[in-house]
């Protein structure tokens, strides 16, 4: 790229590539290297191999992860031109039919269509069927039959349907025997179409569900292989593929050595060693308190998990912090009455379903409202006085309070929320860890999103563990440390 043409416009606005300008120099002394350019072929077969990785990710990691039919948004252009399209398929079989004689083009389409359609619905052992299939829709044979005017529509819809009969999976079964009710030619050739669609998509899961277990095992190395791919290429077109890698990584080295006595990672730690282990930990904790920096690349795939997971934990130590004032503030009137803190914590965490973090002091309003409200109630039933109408709005004020991130309460068990998941990092499973305390009400909902949590970091630091090793020796300049990193 060291010729001066390569850096005319009409060089940078060719359709062979697409610049990467280099930066420029601050002091404007060095002048700009001429750009490197990526080929529109190295950028798909760079997108290719992501979403290779990302689909074998999926299915590794969430095991209700399902093939679906991509739908256009309704109202959408694509959904207008996908309907147009289709419309005028139809149209054009039912115009060709009904010409004198019938002209049976756009049918030998539509039956080839179906034929490599039921040939996917079949899994590789029913070669039986599959014999009886390519035998019947013979093209060849077909095309003859149409030629000496012996071709019938009907008989090959009877097959067709039969076939559908014997093997799509019971949830089918009704949708396939109303083939039966449909007497005219394209509208039941139309059903066929979007049934053989569905079944295809049926086979697919199956498939997928049955080979999940070896596509676990397989994932690791694959994800492993594909990433080498992928950082190969990147380093060709002149692009640093572990840039946010690295720099996540170093703030983690940074917080580790500069502790100066501090709470480390937003938990109530003050002391921990600079080692590769807590480095790479201490990385994945910045991971549930993200600042807006751009996500790692080897974790960008799981970005929405872990916020997800760090989002639910954040709901569940507002509700924690919000029982916890609530029933302390009560004495021990309230003691021991669990069922009323379990129906308080369902219907506290009911109010903020889908509420974003960025509203909560709104929200909690009407749930310090509610809660003072049920609080109030249940003093009554346990025949002690209510709180008076000046010691309700000063019990609702400190219910209200609990929704800022800043309050004692609340950050005291998110402290603790995060030193759990810290130790949980750590676990080696001799023995049993132990849930904090305060966070009795929401201690299932703690241990599901720290399963989660641990599984994603599990998977992660597998697939990619040489990538962690080689970056954080370099932080502590030694050599290697390939053995040491989980």
């Amino acid at each position: 790229m060291a010729d001066e043409d390569k850096d005319t416009p009409s060089a940078a606005g060719s359709d062979k590539g697409m610049p990467i300008p280099n930066v420029r120099h601050h002091s404007g002394l060095i002048p700009p290297s001429p750009p490197r350019f990526i080929s529109l072929d190295e950028m798909m077969d760079t997108t290719k191999l992501v979403q290779n990785m990302q689909l074998m990710h999926e299915i590794a990691l969430d095991d209700e992860f399902r093939f679906e039919t991509p739908e256009p948004k309704p109202g959408s252009i694509e959904q207008q031109v996908s309907d147009t399209m289709r419309r005028a398929f139809w149209d054009m079989l039912t115009e060709k039919l009904s010409e004198d004689p019938p002209n049976y083009s756009q049918a030998l389409v539509l039956i080839e269509e179906i034929k490599e359609k039921l040939l996917n619905c079949l899994l590789p052992q029913q070669q039986r069927i599959k014999s009886k299939i390519k035998e019947i829709l013979d093209m060849e044979l077909i095309k003859q039959k149409v030629e000496n005017d012996a071709f019938d529509m009907t008989y090959y819809a009877d097959f067709v349907r039969t076939l559908m009969a014997q093997f799509c999976c019971p949830a089918r079964d009704e949708e396939v025997a109303k083939l039966k009710d449909i007497t005219e030619t394209v509208p039941l050739f139309k059903e066929i179409f979007r049934l053989l669609d569905v079944m295809q998509l049926d086979m697919a899961n199956y498939t997928m569900s049955e080979m999940r277990p070896f596509l676990k095992e397989q994932s690791i190395q694959y994800e492993r292989r594909k990433f080498d791919e992928f950082l190969t290429k990147q380093e060709g077109s002149g692009v640093d593929g572990l840039e946010y890698t690295r720099e996540w990584l170093e703030r983690s080295h940074e917080a580790l050595t500069e502790q100066a006595g501090s709470e480390l990672f937003n938990t109530n730690l003050t002391a921990m060693n600079v080692t590769p282990v807590n480095i790479l930990h201490g990385a994945f904790m910045e991971l549930l308190d993200w600042s807006g920096n751009i996500f790692p690349e080897t974790c960008l795939m799981d970005q929405q998990r872990f916020m997800d997971i760090a989002y639910n934990l954040r709901k569940l130590a507002l509700v924690s912090a919000t029982l916890l004032v609530a029933f302390t503030q009560m004495g021990d009137k309230l003691t021991g009455h669990t069922k009323l803190r379990e129906r308080l914590k369902e219907e506290v965490l009911a109010l903020l379903s889908d509420t974003p973090e960025s509203q909560y002091s709104e929200k909690m309003i009407n749930i310090a409202e509610h809660v003072s409200h049920e609080i109030n109630k249940e003093l009554e039933v346990l025949g002690f006085a209510p709180l008076t109408s000046d010691q309700f709005i000063e019990y609702k004020s400190k219910l209200i309070a609990t929704g800022e991130r800043s309050h004692p309460v609340h950050t005291l068990l998110w402290k603790r929320i995060m030193t759990f998941l810290w130790q949980s990092l750590g676990h080696s499973g001799s023995h049993q860890l132990q849930l904090p305390q305060g966070l009795g009400a929401v201690s299932t909902g703690i241990a599901l999103y720290c399963g989660k949590y641990l599984k994603l970091a599990s998977h992660n630091k597998a697939v990619f563990g040489v990538q962690y090793a080689d970056l954080v020796a370099t932080l502590m300049n030694v050599t290697d440390l390939s053995p040491r990193l989980p």
